[in-house]
């Protein structure tokens, strides 16, 4: 049977989609597995691969981490702003940052190594992590977005999260900012494209159980 990936904005009942539907379809929902996966071909923990990761990727962490995998290897920094190169003796500011550090390309590398394999097992569904760009060309593989408008996703995530609304504001913006940041930085695509994707539901519109119907439905025709 078809593979599943499944992108989805935070507060949009991306997850509980996903693992629903992995239930009806006796599949296997892989999420956190995958970055455990990661970690342990890449002989990582969770917390040093966290800039490097959809849910937390951030730009200056992986500039910082590319710096040191430079710097250890005799290399010239650029400044992230475009001002030329960084001094060797500027190389103190990294100091707070792990020194066994490694670069994009390798988290890359082995990110798409883990999702191919996971797909290989065919009866997944898997979570976020560039997984319709990594199995595009794949016709055995459905691809799915779940969102939803942005004030019923801030007013999920004060729920879920027991946030007040500016708290769960940033969390929104932030995730959102991660996430797309990621796509762009590693596949150089557009994350709300929706020539990506098979299907985008609209949790706003269509109730979850309804989008899991329809998922379901499309895994058998597809």
């Amino acid at each position: 049977m078809p593979a599943v990936t499944i992108s989805r904005e935070i507060g949009a009942s991306g997850t509980f989609i996903a693992l629903k539907v992995a239930e009806a379809l006796g599949y296997v929902c892989y999420d956190q597995q995958i970055i455990n996966e990661i970690a342990q071909k890449m002989g990582k923990n969770k917390e040093q691969l966290e800039d490097f990761d959809q849910q937390s990727y951030n730009r200056i962490g992986v500039f910082f981490q590319e710096a040191l995998a430079s710097i250890a290897q005799g290399g010239m920094v650029f400044h992230p702003f475009g001002i030329g190169p960084l001094e060797w003796d500027s190389a103190e500011i990294f100091s707070t940052y792990p020194r066994n550090a490694f670069q994009e390309k390798d988290y890359y590398e082995v990110l798409t190594q883990v999702i191919k394999e996971i797909s290989e097992k065919s009866n997944v569904v898997i979570l976020g992590r560039g997984g319709s760009q990594i199995l595009k060309d794949r016709s055995d593989t459905l691809h799915v977005r779940i969102v939803a408008d942005r004030n019923d996703r801030i007013q999920h995530v004060m729920k879920e999260q027991n946030l007040d609304q500016a708290k769960a504001e940033e969390v929104v913006n932030r995730k959102d900012e991660a996430a797309a940041n990621f796509i762009y930085d590693f596949f150089d695509a557009d994350w709300n494209d929706p020539h990506h994707y098979h299907m985008i539901l609209n949790t706003s519109r269509i109730a979850p159980e309804k989008c899991i119907e329809m998922i379901l439905n499309a895994v058998k025709t597809l």
